[in-house]
């Protein structure tokens, strides 16, 4: 039916409305619903439970992130001179912060809610941690095999490099607010860069 989606839609919205203004473990359906202008009969046709839309929100959520991630990042290192590596992950480090600003209220509900959390919220966060780690963890070891950058475990390179992205967007887009996102971007850039002790000044190597 025509009003199908917009109704899922409309129960989608509230629910990440209600669950930021009580919390999740506060929210009742009944909340939900009555956001929403709906029955609560209504609700049980789209999902069975407060849980199953807190992780349909948060899954759609991550992996939209991770999509562009993905797209954005499967040819990060794969520039011929440094200038052009630069360039690339600028415009991962924007697209990130993009996405961030666009679904700043699902990021705060996964971060505030799922982290904090255990059993399916915490399923939730971990499956995106390991997902995001191990695409980061790819591209680390493609920039090492071709000399540009240098560390000692991918592995735990890529882990710093996920929480720099969490912990830093979540404070200053979700705490400080009011951020100069263009400085943010051009700040983490360089930290990046640097704390993968990337080589600015050399061409990638001929073949």
């Amino acid at each position: 039916m025509e009003g199908e989606p917009r109704t899922r839609a409309a129960l989608i919205e509230s629910a990440i409305r209600i669950f930021q203004q009580k919390g999740f473990p506060n929210t009742r359906v009944s909340d939900i619903v009555s956001a929403a202008g709906v029955s609560q009969g209504t609700f049980y046709n789209y999902f069975k439970s407060k849980e199953e839309i807190f992780k349909d929100i948060c899954n759609d959520f991550s992996s939209r992130l991770a999509r562009l991630f993905i797209d954005r990042s499967e040819h990060l290192f794969d520039g011929e001179t440094a200038d052009e590596i630069v360039t690339n992950v600028r415009r991962v480090v924007r697209d990130v912060i993009a996405i961030y600003g666009e679904n700043l209220s699902v990021a705060e509900l996964l971060f505030r809610e799922g982290v904090a959390s255990v059993g399916l919220f915490k399923e939730i966060y971990e499956e995106m941690l390991s997902v995001f780690i191990e695409l980061i963890r790819e591209q680390v070891e493609k920039a090492i095999l071709k000399g540009f950058i240098r560390t000692g475990d991918p592995e735990v390179a890529s882990v710093l490099l996920f929480g720099l992205f969490e912990r830093s967007l979540f404070y200053f887009m979700l705490i400080r607010q009011n951020t100069d996102l263009e400085k943010l971007e051009q700040v983490i850039v360089e930290f990046v860069l640097n704390a993968l002790s990337f080589n600015y000044g050399m061409d990638a190597p001929t073949a």
